[in-house]
C-alpha cells in the first residue's frame, strides 16, 4: 500500500475518533488529518462495539452484557448511549475494525502499551515511537506534529521534531503580564526563541484552554486546523484519568 493511501485509509478511520479523549496528528501535504487516541485501559471494547448476534456472549458477558445495543449490522451493534458514533457511521466517517492486536501475548498493562505505541513485536524493544517515525517520513510544512499531553507519549518520540500542549488548570494569566515577561526575553538570543515558540503554542490552546475534559479537548484539537497548520496531534486518555 502507497503512503498517500494509508494516509487516506487512516484518515478516514481515526479521524472520526475526535469524540474520545488523548490525540495524535501527522505533517500531510492536504486537508485530512492523521489522528491517534491512546485508551489506556479506559475503555471496555465488547461494551462500545457489541457482538449482540454472537450466540456465546451473554453466556460469556453476564451481567456486564448489553441488552439494547445500536444495531450496525447482523452481527455488531453500539453502546445505546453512542447515538453520536452512529451517526458517523451511517455517515461512513467511522470505521470499527474487529479482532485486532499487536503480536504481545503475556499479562503486563506496561509492556503492552509499550508494543502498541513502540511499534516492536516486542516490549522496549524499540526506543522510538511508530507515529514519530512516520512523521519523519511525512513531507516537511510549517507545522510540527503535537501531543494534546502534559509529556510527549512513547507513540510520539524519537528523532523527528514535535511538540506538545496540555490545558492549565490556574487561572489565565493577564496580558499586560505576559507582555512584560516577554520583554524580558527580547534581547535573549535563546531565551526569547523559546518564549516565541511557548506563546505559539499557547495561543493554539486559546479556546477552551482552561478545560481539561475530554469534548473540551476535542473541541481544540479540531479547531488547530483551521489556524493553518498541517499538523499530526496526539490527545492520552490517561491525562483525564489523572495518570501521566
Amino acid at each position: 500500500m502507497k503512503r498517500r493511501q494509508f494516509l487516506t485509509l487512516a484518515g478516514a478511520g481515526l479521524g472520526s475518533m475526535l469524540i474520545a479523549p488523548r490525540i495524535v496528528f501527522a505533517n500531510v501535504e492536504t486537508d485530512r488529518r492523521f489522528v491517534f487516541i491512546i485508551q489506556r485501559g479506559a475503555a471496555d471494547g465488547l461494551n462500545t462495539i457489541i457482538p449482540y448476534a454472537e450466540p456465546a456472549y451473554r453466556t460469556l458477558r453476564g451481567p456486564l452484557a448489553i441488552d439494547n445495543p445500536i444495531k450496525l449490522d447482523g452481527t455488531f451493534g453500539l453502546h445505546p448511549s453512542l447515538t453520536g458514533l452512529r451517526k458517523l457511521h451511517q455517515d461512513k466517517q467511522a470505521l470499527f475494525v474487529h479482532a485486532v492486536a499487536s503480536p504481545y501475548r503475556e499479562r503486563s498493562h506496561f509492556d503492552g502499551q509499550n508494543v502498541l505505541e513502540s511499534g516492536g513485536t516486542s516490549p522496549y524493544e524499540r526506543k522510538d515511537g511508530w507515529l514519530n517515525r512516520l512523521v519523519g517520513m511525512l513531507p516537511k510544512s510549517r507545522g510540527e506534529a503535537i501531543a494534546f499531553a502534559p509529556t510527549i507519549p512513547l507513540a510520539l518520540r524519537g528523532q523527528a521534531d514535535v511538540t506538545s500542549y496540555a490545558p492549565s488548570a490556574l487561572p489565565e494569566a493577564p496580558d499586560d503580564l505576559m507582555m512584560r515577561v516577554g520583554k524580558l526575553y527580547d534581547a535573549d538570543e535563546q531565551l526569547h526563541a523559546l518564549w516565541s515558540s511557548a506563546m505559539e503554542t499557547r495561543a493554539l490552546g486559546a479556546v477552551n484552554a482552561q478545560r481539561k475534559d475530554a469534548a473540551s479537548v476535542g473541541r481544540t484539537a479540531c479547531g488547530l486546523p483551521l489556524q493553518g497548520r498541517r499538523t499530526a496531534r496526539c490527545h492520552d486518555r490517561n491525562q483525564r484519568l489523572g495518570h501521566a
